[in-house]
């Protein structure tokens, strides 16, 4: 593997547990791994020198809650303003449609997701948790292998979540019965990709977690039976939505009991498990997350476009929930960019409290994107500038007209800039962006790909 070393770090934020910043200083990385961060550090033989004297650098962001197959489902016209049930079923009929026209198969899904983590990459995300939950009714088609085959290409690092929808309109639930698929197939396919690419080692580059759908979408028993399948493996972890409305209403409807009431009840509050959107919980409850160890993926963007308004963050943080940062799929946000749903949480989480104080600020924000999302995955080894950490990097070029006036740089890198993009990324130890531009796949040949695959059948 390849040394790099950053000289002269402009400011590097390295969101350790002592949250230090630092100018001036070098990073080291060998082997994957962090090795050596100071002033003037000796270069070691044969290693790649990049001039940081101009650039912020933190750790590699980190998405903990993605749809990657939904970057082909992107603006459509008449869920623009939809609430979510019309969303849901207008989302379904779309899948449907690529599924009865042919064009539903690990082709597209993989090309889909190359661009989906190519996006993400050049925003700065290094580590992204997809949920694949999109699997037509019968045996299951290697969807969530293209995904990792994907994520290897382009060089991004991917929790492969095995999501399902097993509850379908005839068993009393919601799931188009096309897309519902047999508990025991999915717990057959789970443990297949568990023993076939589960990398339970720190560093590693692919992990799966077991990501239900939702209480909605997915019976008690599958949920038991997660839940036991993470249990026997090491880092594997268990994730779904939660309070987003929909299963609210399911819930107490079919089981008399809230959303969290039913993961207590079938083996989900523990200290594996972590949720997307909880956006309608009842505060009374977030102390129990909390207590439990069940950390939260924060999604303002899609909650916005659902109407549904804005997560509780600072009752979570208050709480000592742990939180990280998320996108969700680009069906109910149109893209992957994790800074600029950072610049619209900073901004949101202002209205209707009067209290500056309580205002998140942007080193929490980028702290959630970080080391946060690092936890929900159970990954300590990620979202963090150290020696011993492993060596993800994000830089964002401080010398464009764009950040000039700025007096605070991480300030700056939420709240202002023309673009997103970053500078340079690296990944395991390996430049997968330079100078704004991927280097481990043609970009716009992805993009022609994916298109042409969409636009066939």
């Amino acid at each position: 593997m390849p040394t790099t070393v950053l000289r002269h770090v402009a400011h590097l934020a390295t969101f350790d547990h002592a949250d230090r910043e630092l100018v001036d200083v070098d990073v080291v990385c060998v082997d994957g791994w962090i090795t050596a961060i100071g002033a003037e550090l000796p270069v070691p033989d044969g290693a790649e020198v990049i001039d940081a004297s101009e650039l912020l650098v933190l750790p590699g962001l980190i998405n903990a809650h993605q749809h990657l197959y939904q970057v082909g489902l992107r603006a459509i016209p008449e869920l623009e303003r939809a609430l979510i049930g019309p969303w849901l079923g207008g989302l379904g009929s779309r899948c449907v449609d690529w599924w009865e026209s042919g064009r539903l198969g690990p082709e597209l899904i993989g090309a889909l997701a190359a661009c989906g983590l190519a996006e993400s990459l050049l925003g700065g995300v290094t580590t992204t948790a997809d949920q694949h939950y999109l699997h037509p009714a019968g045996p299951t088609l290697p969807l969530i292998e293209a995904t990792i085959d994907a994520a290897r290409v382009v060089g991004s690092r991917l929790h492969a979540g095995r999501g399902s929808l097993t509850l379908g309109r005839e068993q009393g639930g919601s799931a188009d019965p096309r897309l519902v698929q047999d508990p025991e197939e999915v717990l057959r396919h789970a443990t297949e990709l568990i023993e076939r690419f589960h990398d339970p080692a720190p560093g590693a580059r692919i992990r799966v977690d077991l990501s239900p759908c939702g209480v909605h979408v997915d019976g008690a028993a599958l949920f038991e039976a997660f839940a036991e399948l993470a249990a026997a493996h090491v880092g594997v972890r268990l994730h779904t939505h939660l309070y987003e409305a929909v299963d609210t209403a399911f819930s107490h409807g079919r089981y008399g009991i809230s959303p969290w009431e039913f993961l207590v009840r079938h083996g989900w509050a523990q200290d594996r498990t972590w949720l997307a959107h909880v956006v309608d919980i009842p505060l009374a409850e977030i102390p129990e997350l909390a207590a439990a160890g069940v950390a939260v993926a924060h999604l303002p963007a899609p909650d916005l476009r659902m109407g549904w308004g804005c997560a509780p963050l600072r009752e979570f943080l208050d709480a000592g929930v742990t939180v990280g940062f998320g996108t969700t799929g680009s069906a109910s946000n149109d893209g992957a960019n994790l800074l600029g749903d950072l610049r619209l949480a900073a901004l949101v989480h202002r209205t209707g409290e009067q209290d500056p104080e309580r205002w998140p600020t942007a080193r929490e924000l980028l702290a959630m994107a970080t080391r946060g999302s690092a936890a929900c995955l159970g990954r300590p080894e990620l979202g963090r500038v150290e020696v011993g950490a492993a060596a993800d990097l994000s830089c964002w070029d401080l010398g464009t007209v764009d950040r000039v006036g700025q007096a605070d740089p991480l300030i700056g890198l939420v709240l202002a800039g023309l673009s997103d993009r970053a500078h340079t990324v690296i990944c395991a130890g390996e430049v997968v962006v330079r100078h704004g531009q991927l280097i481990t796949a043609d970009e716009r040949e992805l993009a022609r790909r994916a298109n042409s695959l969409l636009r066939s059948g």
